[in-house]
């Protein structure tokens, strides 16, 4: 297994580097094509550069040359609509991982309930676990933002650079700690449920290879993103999901591979969305600095540090998030073999519905930093901070995006677990448990769209300190919750009431955070 391992980081390597001579020698074709994505949303320039030539020598006509910046704050133009071009395609980047499992979930559960109930664990140690590395995600979308908005192109592919670099080493040590750790994991979340072992076991095992191509591919779509291209993670996004249906289709229900199948899909569908992403920002990289290699020379320590001082709190803060939900699938687990297939099918839907928060989140941490300046610092110094009046309707307009997609995505949610339950299974007691959850999966998301873009501005204005700070009370508070839940016995609907007032909870702290700073509300 650590063979294998090694063997999927040397794989992921090398679909970085692919390509490199064909791009060098059309490197400059790469200026006027059009892979180097525009921006989808028309910006003002955030500072007019006025450039006088010798011949311009002591002409007082006013006729000057006007530069525009090309990374600007976009509100005095962007209507709602338009950052909602935007945000549609960078949710491709988010459901990428949640799709290709929600198809996994719908094609093996078609065929047995007790392999349906095997994924919820399995999906929750590969998924989530991965999801812990996601501030590489943050980070990058934010600094290369930052970077881009100063002028700095250079210093923002370095930025991808050491990303690049940490996801394929901290990818490789997850995929050896699953495989160390992962199987007695899933027997003791499986105790009650036996019969899930092996299935899950198997998942596990072909899962946890992806590791290191899925984290580089996460942080090729957040530099996309950062770079303000949107396109890219949507056509890569969809190749690699049309791939993982196809595989599933083949290797679960012609070739009967079973949950093993599905793995398999999966895993190669995240390799070839690696490869995807890493030949398009290869391309934009030789088409701005004249050269295409992604990877550079190992980063150094100051880099390596200020990158990893940035995403520290990040880190903290996912890491809440993983505590909590896995903690929810611990205690559904407890409940017995029904109400756990029933919860990994609605959580399913619940993760697919989260992303809508997270593209209006990452947005924000695109656009944010270019309107708001220097007004909160490198460290997010909130003490006599003056908000632009363009931040303060930037980050307005996407709130009301946020609220747009919280609720859509909330009935949308609700309606499937409550009549589209046999897209999942066709067990009769598992349908009637997802049935009842419905009406507490549709209040849960109601307010996590609008939670998660609180958040996102929050990160924009590098609040990252505050955040985790926050995250601290409201882990222990949902953890406390679920343990009472847990040890009355209460079922699965009391499992989550306590995710919905997890949600609320948020809600209130962190709109009120964006408020105080006035990076929401009227002036």
């Amino acid at each position: 297994m650590r063979l294998q391992i090694l063997l999927l980081a040397l794989a992921t390597t090398s679909a970085l580097r692919v390509g490199a001579p064909l791009l060098r020698n059309r490197a400059h074709l790469l200026s006027h094509s059009t892979l180097a994505a525009a921006p989808l949303l028309r910006r003002p320039p955030r500072a007019a550069r006025i450039t006088l030539t010798a011949a311009d020598d002591l002409d007082l006509t006013g006729k000057v040359e006007v530069a525009l910046t090309a990374d600007s704050c976009p509100t005095d133009e962007a209507s709602t609509l338009e950052l909602l071009k935007f945000v549609l395609p960078v949710l491709a980047t988010w459901l990428s991982s949640e799709l290709l499992s929600v198809v996994d979930t719908a094609v093996v559960g078609m065929g047995s309930a007790t392999e349906l109930a095997a994924l919820g664990p399995a999906t929750m140690l590969t998924d989530s676990t991965a999801y812990l590395f996601f501030w590489l995600s943050v980070a990058t979308t934010n600094l290369f933002a930052s970077a881009q908005a100063s002028g700095d192109t250079d210093g923002a592919y370095a930025v991808v650079s050491d990303a690049l670099w940490c996801a394929i080493a901290f990818g490789v040590l997850l995929s050896a700690a699953l495989a160390t750790f992962g199987p007695g994991a899933l027997a003791a979340i499986l105790s009650r449920a036996p019969a899930a072992i092996p299935g899950a076991t198997t998942y596990l095992n072909i899962r946890l290879l992806s590791a290191p191509a899925f984290l580089a591919a996460c942080v090729l779509q957040a530099a996309c993103v950062g770079a303000k291209d949107a396109t890219t993670p949507l056509l890569s996004v969809a190749f690699g999901g049309v791939l993982n249906l196809g595989l599933d289709l083949l290797l679960v229900c012609r070739l009967g591979y079973g949950i093993g199948g599905a793995a398999i899909a999966t895993l190669t569908a995240q390799v070839a969305t690696l490869a995807v992403l890493a030949v398009s920002v290869r391309r934009k990289r030789a088409a701005a600095l004249g050269s295409p290699s992604l990877l550079r020379g190992r980063p150094s320590a100051t880099r390596l540090r200020a990158f990893l001082q940035f995403a520290g709190p990040i880190f903290l803060v996912l890491l809440g998030k993983i505590a909590c939900y896995n903690t929810m699938t611990l205690v559904a687990g407890r409940c017995g073999l029904v109400a756990l297939a029933a919860h990994q099918a609605l959580f399913a839907v619940f993760n697919v519905g989260c992303k809508f928060g997270d593209a209006v989140s990452q947005t924000a941490q695109a656009y944010l930093p270019s309107c708001l300046g220097d007004a909160f610092g490198e460290g997010g110094d909130a003490k006599a901070a003056v908000v632009p009046r363009a931040a303060r309707a930037l980050a307005g307009r996407l709130f009301r995006v946020g609220i747009f997609f919280g609720g859509g995505i909330a009935l949308a949610a609700a309606a499937v677990a409550r009549y589209g339950s046999a897209i999942f299974t066709r067990d009769i007691a598992v349908a009637a448990q997802m049935g009842s959850v419905a009406p507490l999966l549709l209040l849960a998301l109601s307010f996590h769209t609008c939670t998660l873009c609180a958040e996102g501005i929050l990160l924009g204005a590098r609040q990252l300190g505050f955040l985790a700070k926050s995250y601290i009370v409201n882990i222990v508070v949902f953890l406390s919750g679920l343990l009472v839940v847990d040890r009355l016995g209460l079922g699965l609907r009391a499992v989550w009431t306590a995710l919905f007032a997890f949600q609320i909870l948020r809600f209130g702290v962190f709109t009120g955070r964006a408020c105080a700073l006035r990076l929401l509300g009227r002036d």
